[in-house]
């Protein structure tokens, strides 16, 4: 009898099941392709305004570049002049003067070969440009004495939109070349917002704003490919850029069948003869998610179980009598259980094992899972754990998140933080006579010591580098106690290697205060915690110079500034430098230890 109604049921639920999805179904899959096709119009429509808007913004950028170009040119040239020096005469300090003073960023000398003979961008040096419509450009500069633009294009080195101008002094056998950034142009302006809005937020938001669009993407072309104009450096594919390019229109598919990329040939509206912006065409990609089948599968689930609910009643009544002992009560047991399961009793036995059916098999399955929960749940703490180890919380505090399960891509705060660098000196040379087991003890021993400082001090360790440790501490007073601290606890460190028959080691440490911005970094498969400033670097050079003036402990103006009682410490000035990469002079004090006691006022 029990099979009898088992049948039944069966029967009944796939009769309804089936008729319910089929109606449904063909009516969900013909609105899925409908509502794909208004999606891919959409978009495209969007692309082409939005590109419209971008161009206008790059070719209004690019005019006031121009205007500047035209004055600063023939004055660069003239000062050329006037130092009696050839370009190749030239020394980098030299030409890092000319684009400093004349506010320009990159500075380039082309000879009658067409090759690049001197410039201060080390990597371009010696670049020798192809036959081709840039030549030909070049040979109406030549000699002609006035400024002439090439309009704006993407670097074939590093894929960023620049703008090109160029003068060739009469009576001279080259060409001097300005290019400049339009985006870090921009983002020097008054108008700095716009950069971030433009090429970070401007297209994003298309695709944040449409769940079914997950990549958007606009290429444009030059003599070395296809450039991404929203991620920087990206190519097109060359044989995909070959379809487009012959049919104007491509689709492809995933191996699944679910994403579709559609690229197509696009030229802005409005463009001129002479544009400077666009005078060629562009590439648009747009990928989609074409699973709305899913989202119809749903759908039709839905619809199908409003079916059954109205069925149901009858069924159950019909069945619930023949059924209740051998399958809804031991259900609900076991409904119970795993309640408690739910509810964290990892303890609490699991009834009906032993039957030799169905039922008996999913109480042993329950009993399993019971089992690797409880394992599972030991391996996580564990795992936490091991995580803290290379994740601070003091790290997800700051960025105020909860744990690492909650940090996401591109999380980041503003802080102000005091950075301090510490680093051993000559550690190469120490090194050159250990194993490489022996350099790892001795690092690891190090840190060993030098770690718990940093903590007792109320700062966190951001990273290791070799030997080298970079730290960050809330209160500046915090990170001159502890790296005095340092030191102390390096003489004990020392005694200890000196007693093992070691040779006592010495370190520098530079400290700078300022503001910094803690966030994450990478890509969805591998993210990291990363502290980016200004101030950072400072630090850095900073200890650096430990090494120049020999001394222990340096901190930058900032840090000393921002002291509760800079009288507590026996600080020294030491110099006023300006270090590498920076164009104002800082002033840096030592700080040879505490002072143990001060007169009364």
């Amino acid at each position: 009898m029990k099979r009898k109604v088992q049948l039944f049921l069966l029967f009944v639920l796939l009769t309804v099941t089936l008729g319910a999805m089929s109606v449904v179904s063909y009516e969900m899959y013909r609105l899925v392709s409908l509502k794909q096709e208004r999606e891919l119009q959409a978009m495209e429509k969007v692309l082409g305004d939005r590109f419209d808007i971008f161009v206008t913004m790059l070719r209004s950028e690019h005019n006031r570049i121009t205007r500047h170009m035209d004055d600063v040119l023939p004055r660069i040239a003239a000062d050329l002049d006037a130092m009696g020096k050839t370009p190749g005469e030239l020394t980098t300090a030299e030409l890092d003067a000319l684009t400093t003073k004349y506010k320009v960023q990159n500075i380039y000398f082309i000879d009658r070969t067409y090759k690049v003979f001197q410039t201060n961008l080390a990597t371009d040096m010696n670049l020798r440009f192809p036959s081709g419509q840039f030549r030909a450009f070049l040979d109406t500069v030549f000699g002609k004495g006035r400024v002439m633009s090439d309009g704006i294009d993407l670097s074939t080195v590093s894929g960023t939109l620049r703008t090109y101008s160029y003068i060739g002094p009469k009576d001279r056998d080259y060409v001097i070349e300005i290019s400049t950034d339009v985006r870090r142009e921009i983002e020097a302006g008054d108008a700095a917002w716009m950069s971030k809005f433009f090429f970070e937020d401007f297209f994003a938001d298309a695709v944040r704003s449409n769940d079914y669009v997950k990549r958007l993407d606009m290429f444009l072309v030059n003599d070395s490919g296809y450039w991404s104009l929203i991620h920087v450096g990206a190519k097109l594919d060359p044989a995909v850029a070959a379809r487009v390019d012959d049919k104007g229109q491509y689709e492809v598919r995933d191996a699944d069948g679910r994403l579709l990329t559609v690229y197509r040939k696009y030229r802005p509206s409005g463009v001129l003869e002479n544009d400077p912006v666009a005078p060629k065409f562009v590439v648009s990609q747009i990928t989609y998610d074409t699973g709305l089948a899913d989202e119809a599968v749903f759908k039709v689930m839905g619809s199908a179980l409003i079916v059954l609910l109205c069925a149901l009643p009858v069924v159950f009544w019909i069945a619930s009598r023949l059924l209740q002992k051998q399958l809804l009560d031991p259900l609900l047991i076991l409904r119970g259980e795993a309640g408690a399961i739910a509810g964290g009793d990892l303890e609490r036995p699991i009834a009906n094992t032993g039957r030799r059916d169905e039922i008996g098999s999913l109480a042993a399955s329950f009993d399993s899972m019971r089992g690797a929960v409880r394992r599972t749940i030991v391996d996580l703490k564990q795992t936490n754990l091991s995580i803290e180890r290379f994740v601070p919380l003091a790290f997800l505090d700051r960025i105020g998140k909860p744990s690492i399960v909650h940090v996401e891509l591109g999380d980041n705060t503003r802080k102000e933080m005091t950075i301090l660098f510490s680093d051993i000196r000559n550690f190469t040379t120490l090194s050159e006579a250990m194993t490489p087991d022996e350099n790892f003890d001795f690092i690891n021993h190090y840190l060993e010591n030098m770690g718990p400082v940093i903590r007792a001090h109320n700062g966190f360790i951001d990273k290791y580098i070799g030997d080298a440790i970079m730290a960050l501490f809330d209160d500046p007073d915090d990170a001159v106690r502890a790296s005095l601290t340092m030191v102390e606890t390096l003489e004990r460190y020392n005694d200890g290697r000196r007693q093992q028959g070691g040779e006592p080691v010495a370190i520098g440490i530079g400290l700078n205060t300022g503001s910094l911005m803690l966030g994450t970094i990478g890509e969805r498969h591998r993210m990291d915690g990363t502290v980016i400033s200004d101030a950072v670097n400072l630090a850095s050079r900073i200890e650096s110079l430990t090494k120049t003036y020999k001394v222990g402990i340096l901190i930058a103006q900032f840090t000393r500034e921002r002291l509760a009682d800079p009288g507590a410490y026996d600080i020294r000035l030491v110099d006023t430098v300006t270090v590498k990469g920076k164009s104002l002079p800082v002033s840096i004090y030592q700080v040879c230890g505490r002072v143990a006691s001060r007169p009364a006022p």
